[in-house]
This record gives C-alpha cells, structure tokens and sequence, in this order.
C-alpha cells in the first residue's frame, strides 16, 4: 500500500525495491524498502498476537543546477511525500499509529548537477494475529481443571498445567497448581 500511495506523486519515479543508486539523469526518483520489522508479543491471551512495528526506507533524490536549488527541490518532494503517506485513509485505516518518522536531508556537489537527497525511516505500527489452520483436523483435545474454590493453602506442587495461573502459598482460593480434573477426548479419523 507504502508502494501505491507513493506512485501518487506526479513526476517522480518510484522503485521498489530496485536499484537503490539511481543515476542523476533518472531523477527525481523515489526508492522505498522494508528495513525490518520488529514483533512485541500482545501477551500470553490463548493466540499468538503481536503489536507489531515495520520500519521502511524511503529515499528520494533530485538533481539541480545549483546546491540551494537541490536543497529547496528535495525538500519540497519530502513534504509531498510525507503529506501523501499521512493524509492517506486506506493507509490510516489499517495502522495503528506511526511510531517514528526519521528524516535526513543532504545535497551532494560532487557531480556537475547538485543531487539533494532525502532519507526517511517510517515507523508503522499494526496489530498482527495468527489463527491456527483452520484446514488442520482436530484429532486430540485434553483439558484440565485447576479450579479456584478448592485450593490447598500451603501446597507447592511440581510442573502444574497452568504455571503462570497458580497462586503463591500461602492461599485461601486456587489455582494451586494441582488438577482437580482431567478429560482427554480423542476425535475419529
């Protein structure tokens, strides 16, 4: 989506990934690509979920016949970008925030036109689950009760089904870390 709200942009190139270093005769250019992304567990619910952070690179070049002019020229297209990606509903209507938006803006004389380059790290943050396939058949089911009314006060027992439930001794309701009950059910094939 990064990708189709960029090509918006009038009288830019955009690659994606493509080559990353593009000859001043091609500018302006846009160049856009995953850097990494980084999943935070939403917790221990029963679902493998994670609150989850793609960082992009977006680098944009223009070539001018002065540095100032390059200067002014690049910024400009960082604005364009910026206000493309930020104003975009579909784009806000599946992210959860943007986490970070760095941005870097150098003019390099080294050629004879001024290349004025702009390098933005986007931060965008959604929320990820991860159901079982539901094309996978059930074979087995087990469950096990370790209920809150019935509790030992002072028990410590080893391996308890649900370690992170058990409440420490000494207690006055469970769970204690014991099965008060136990039902595996075996589906047919």
């Amino acid at each position: 989506m990064l990708l189709s709200i960029l090509q918006t942009i009038s009288g830019v190139t955009v690659y994606s990934p493509g080559d990353w270093n593009v000859p001043a005769p091609k500018l302006p250019a846009i160049k856009l690509r995953q850097a990494k992304e980084r999943k935070q567990s939403a917790g221990r619910n029963g679902q493998t979920s994670f609150t989850t952070v793609a960082a992009f690179e977006i680098k944009a070049e223009v070539s001018a016949a002065s540095g100032p002019a390059a200067l002014s020229a690049v910024e400009t297209l960082g604005a364009q970008i910026e206000e493309a990606i930020f104003k975009s509903i579909p784009l806000r209507q599946i992210v959860q925030d943007f986490s970070f938006c760095d941005t870097e803006t150098d003019v390099n004389a080294e050629g004879a036109p001024h290349v004025g380059g702009i390098s933005i790290l986007l931060g965008i943050e959604f929320f990820e689950t991860f159901a079982p396939d539901i094309n996978t058949q059930l074979l087995a089911m087990n469950l096990t009760a370790d209920l809150t009314n019935v509790a030992d006060p002072n028990g410590t027992y080893p391996n308890p089904p649900f370690p992170d439930a058990v409440t420490p001794a000494p207690r006055t309701q469970g769970p204690d870390g014991r099965a008060e009950g136990q039902v595996n059910v075996q589906f047919p094939q």
